[in-house]
């Protein structure tokens, strides 16, 4: 016979041994989930400006006595932001930068630097020579895109002076910080004088932390992501519609210990057309600098 005590009876046993399932299930989770940990974040000041921008440089470059060079290697996507409509993705890029510098003295790093990228398809991740612009329709060419005349900088605790220009100190924005077992660094810097306007470039490097306090370590293997912000490339072939527009890319990437470092594909590549570039450009050291350092 059912009564109101048997339905009640089998509610609560049903209940009874839902709760028990819930409750072990719940214990299953509870012994594969991370134990809850509270992130730990907080900025890092420096007394001596000197010793914040070696820093950078330990992380960014290499802090060498006299010469050095780093590579690094990344991927970016680019993105078309024209005015009035939506950002549309374009492509992504891979490629590479070899930056080469000189210690001048006090303090002083003569920098400069080449840029080798790759475009890809953004659907079948394959390197390319065309794309289709998304806001036009059109398949444009695009070509390699290479950075090789850079006018190069001259570093030091108070800013950087850029040596197409006349010696005017531009500022750099740059915070340290830790995020647990991180040591991280935010970067700003704008373009040189004679560069189009619209550009900025903001980066975010990371190290740990017991990396960062061996100081026997002068170039930092460190990985980075950052973002630009610069005009149209001509081959766009953008309308005079959207002439306000701009293009944004965002990269990541890390510092490689050299060319034999690089992914295989990027490595035969630059074998094959751009061997050249798999060192640095002492040679751009022959130009003397415009002002005194």
């Amino acid at each position: 016979m059912v009564t109101r005590r048997n339905i009640i009876s089998a509610a609560a046993g049903g209940a009874g041994a839902l709760l028990g399932s819930q409750a072990a299930q719940s214990q299953i989770l509870t012994s594969l989930s991370p134990p809850i940990s509270q992130t730990t974040s907080e900025f890092i000041y420096f007394d001596d400006p000197a010793e914040e921008f070696k820093a950078q440089f330990r992380m960014g470059r290499d802090l060498v006595e006299d010469q050095g060079s780093t590579l690094t290697w990344y991927h970016w996507m680019v993105f078309v932001i024209p005015g009035g409509r939506r950002p549309e993705p374009l492509m992504r890029y891979e490629g590479i930068e070899y930056s080469y510098f000189r210690h001048l003295g006090d303090n002083n790093y003569r920098i400069h630097a080449h840029n080798v990228s790759f475009a890809r398809d953004l659907k079948t991740n394959k390197f390319v020579d065309r794309i289709e612009n998304p806001i036009t329709g059109e398949q444009v060419n695009v070509p390699v895109s290479l950075l090789l005349h850079d006018p190069g900088t001259v570093g030091n605790p108070t800013g950087f002076r850029n040596l197409s220009g006349d010696g005017t100190y531009q500022k750099v924005y740059r915070q340290f910080r830790t995020e647990d077992n991180l040591i991280k660094l935010d970067s700003v810097r704008s373009a040189p004088p004679d560069w189009p306007a619209t550009h900025i470039e903001n980066s975010c490097s990371w190290i740990e932390k017991d990396l960062f306090a061996n100081e026997t370590i002068t170039s930092l293997p460190v990985k980075f992501c950052g973002h630009y912000a610069f005009e149209y490339y001509p081959w766009l072939n953008m309308p005079d519609e959207y002439k306000h527009g701009h293009l944004s890319g965002f990269w990541d990437g890390k510092k490689v210990n050299g060319p034999a470092e690089l992914p295989r594909e990027m490595l035969d590549r630059m074998e094959r057309e751009y061997p050249e570039l798999l060192a640095p450009r002492w040679d751009d050291f022959d130009k003397p600098a415009p002002f005194e350092i």
